[in-house]
């Protein structure tokens, strides 16, 4: 039980004056055995059981987090079942009659309004993500019905030029005339694919957005505070699905902290962690749109996805990374060297799976890390013919 004694309670008033009187006759479970004490001690139990498995269980909400909501309902179940002041000002605890029982009823009613609320917004976006797939395959059979139709007919044409007429040109013109129409057909069946596969992929993707922003906080590095390698698992794995449907150039940057052992040997932990911060910073003021995602890999490893970025803007963004590292002021006053970084860039390639694209740009990262310069190093198959590398000082 929460709180409450057999001897006489100043705050129950006049019902604990019968809270130690029990007849020593009734047999367990008699319901003459409980006192008027008694009962409200139960009452009072039960309803801070409830505030807390509803604090134990909170919701991220768009315009309050869990631990807000945590937090909150906490504070009102002392104030239920203690008395305690619900903002924390007044440490004097009040009677039962004194509580604010209004207060308690309107907080747990506008928390479950604002749950349904967002259950239904989200609900609501999912249904229209969901048919936005439908009648993106209806669309598509609908295509594929009307391609397998018109080449059918040409086919037929042939067919019959070939059994019926007698010269050859004929023929010929017939067949001619059919390939020509069968192509036209695959070349709109096949833009018309296009078009819808990216509208499916545009729908998903900002429905995929919304629901990773409710749950954001689980995929927070706790230090540096962007996305942790969870998160980058997940994100990188839905930028690849999307490249398969819409063909978006998306690139891959793997980013390595220089010469963070000899900070952590000469200056200690505390700096190397200040080191990966101050890296982390550097990221989020150079990787500014809402569709980058910027990843603590392991580490002093750090990883972005740029979706809609082909490989000679992820490049010139990776120069302007390490000019901001540089820039940044060091960890420590006794430091005497600059922050530096190597980056390696890859864009996603068709027919290459996910695996292959990570290794692609962690190979790059450490071949930069190896160049006597460092800076920014170029996936294998995205360097060109002449092995095309940036580097600048790190």
């Amino acid at each position: 039980m929460f709180f409450f004694k057999k001897e006489h309670d100043p705050h129950l008033g006049t019902a604990s004056a019968g809270a130690a009187r029990v007849d020593p006759s009734a047999q367990p479970g008699d319901l003459r055995a409980a006192s008027p004490a008694d009962d409200v001690t139960q009452l009072l139990d039960a309803l801070g059981g409830v505030l807390a498995a509803l604090a134990h269980h909170p919701v991220d909400l768009p315009h309050r987090p869990a631990e807000v909501t945590a937090r909150e309902l906490t504070a009102w179940q002392r104030h239920a079942t203690l008395g305690m002041s619900v903002d924390g000002v007044d440490d004097a605890a009040v009677g039962i009659p004194h509580r604010d029982w209004g207060g308690l009823v309107r907080t747990v009613t506008e928390l479950r309004r604002d749950e349904q609320h967002s259950v239904d917004a989200l609900v609501s976006e999912l249904r229209t993500a969901l048919w936005s797939c439908v009648s993106a395959v209806h669309e598509a059979v609908r295509i594929d019905d009307s391609a397998d139709s018109r080449t059918g007919a040409h086919l037929a044409l042939v067919k019959r030029a070939v059994v019926s007429a007698s010269q050859m040109s004929t023929i010929r013109e017939e067949v001619l005339a059919a390939v020509s129409e069968i192509d036209r057909t695959l070349r709109e069946r096949r833009d018309e694919q296009q078009r819808q596969y990216r509208t499916l992929a545009s729908s998903l993707d900002s429905l995929g957005r919304q629901l990773e922003e409710a749950k954001r906080e689980s995929a927070t590095d706790p230090l540096t505070g962007v996305g942790n390698r969870k998160h980058f698992d997940l994100m990188a794995l839905r930028a690849a699905q999307l490249f398969s449907l819409g063909r978006a150039p998306v690139t891959l940057l793997m980013i390595d902290l220089d010469k963070l052992k000899i900070i952590n040997d000469s200056y200690g932990h505390v700096a190397g962690d200040c080191a990966i911060t101050t890296v982390a910073q550097a990221l989020k003021l150079v990787f500014l749109r809402q569709s980058d995602v910027v990843c603590r890999y392991g580490g002093d490893e750090f990883a972005v996805i740029l979706n809609n970025c082909d490989l000679l803007v992820a490049q010139t963004l990776a120069k302007r990374l390490l000019d901001q590292v540089k820039a940044l002021p060091a960890p420590t006053q006794a430091m005497e060297f600059a922050l530096g970084a190597s980056v390696g860039v890859a864009q996603l390639q068709p027919a290459e799976d996910l695996a292959q694209w990570i290794a692609r740009a962690d190979r790059a990262m450490y071949q930069a890390k190896r160049s006597a310069m460092g800076g920014v190093m170029l996936a294998d198959s995205d360097a060109g013919p002449a092995g095309a590398v940036q580097r600048r000082s790190a």
